[in-house]
């Protein structure tokens, strides 16, 4: 394989995990990254473990459409095609609302709409056999599903997206909600991504890595809440059946973009290796549309004229 894959969020946890695992089975890889001395120390901690890696960074600010579109530019202009994308990048924030740098609730501009922009803005660029997988969770499913955390709370498009609208909902408990609905939002866009392209020989698949302790998303907790979480990773991953080693997750990512056995699997949720249904409102036809309509709309309104 000799395109490469280019994968969000990829400085720290699952995405850098990830990375590496692709490296190590001799995948090229476009290393997105907000944070371009992270991205070089990330690039260096990849070729620390395999020398002969090949490897590039592409400045990405998933929250900033400016940002999405000056990357795929520069993909763009290297005239190469992509293996595939793993959209992994993502954000929870328990801390209030916050906004993106064009005006959106701040989780739902980054854990959707900037993988919206970025992926279909580089669909000419991926040729059949391309894979996209885009990282969900399963606390899109409910807290039967997801160790008791919130449940997703479904609401238009254009809603989701106004922090205006997101400030009357400013507990904790809210920020989780966020999170949990945007991970809803990405099984849509799976689902409806995977039938727009396939005729084209595209596949698209949801991945739900688990509850992985290493992982960031615990980044904007309280200072005393996010030093806990990281001390009790170990136990964590004992106790609760949903954990999963960093590792692993990250060796199930790299599987499902590689595996030539899923070279015609495409429209599947993955927890794991696992193929297994997502919720039963993921499979809204309608609100899957209407999300792709809305964000494509939130895109063109963001961008200068």
């Amino acid at each position: 394989m000799n395109d490469p894959f280019l994968i969000t969020g990829a400085t720290s946890g699952l995405g850098l995990a990830t990375a590496k695992s692709l490296a190590h089975q001799g995948v090229p890889t476009l290393l997105g990254c907000r944070d371009t001395h992270r991205a070089v120390r990330a690039k260096q901690a990849i070729l620390a473990e395999v020398p002969d890696a090949s490897l590039d960074t592409i400045p990405l600010d998933l929250a900033s459409i400016d940002s999405v579109r000056e990357a795929t530019a520069r993909i763009t202009a290297r005239e190469t095609r992509l293996a595939g994308i793993i959209c992994n990048a993502g954000v929870q924030i328990v801390s209030g609302v916050e906004t993106s740098a064009d005006g959106y609730e701040m989780t739902f501009a980054t854990n959707h709409l900037g993988h919206f922009q970025l992926v279909t803005e580089l669909v000419d660029r991926l040729g059949p056999g391309a894979r996209i997988i885009v990282v969900s969770s399963d606390v899109h499913q409910g807290p039967g599903k997801s160790g008791g955390f919130p449940a997703p709370q479904w609401a238009p498009p254009a809603e989701l997206a106004d922090p205006a609208v997101q400030r009357q909902r400013a507990s904790s408990r809210d920020g989780r909600v966020r999170y949990a609905t945007s991970k809803l939002a990405n099984v849509y866009f799976a689902y409806e991504l995977a039938d727009r392209l396939r005729p084209l020989g595209i596949t698209v698949t949801a991945f739900d890595p688990g509850l992985i302790p290493e992982t960031g998303l615990s980044r904007n907790y309280p200072t005393p809440l996010r030093q806990g979480y990281r001390l009790m990773a170990p136990l964590i991953r004992w106790l609760v059946p949903v954990a999963r080693p960093l590792h692993r997750s990250a060796g199930d990512l790299a599987w499902l973009a590689t595996a030539p056995e899923l070279a015609q699997t495409t429209r599947r949720y993955f927890t794991g290796r696992d193929e297994l249904p997502s919720a039963a409102e993921s499979y809204d036809r309608e609100r899957a549309g209407e999300l792709w309509e809305v964000s494509e709309r939130l895109v063109r309104r963001a961008r200068p004229a």
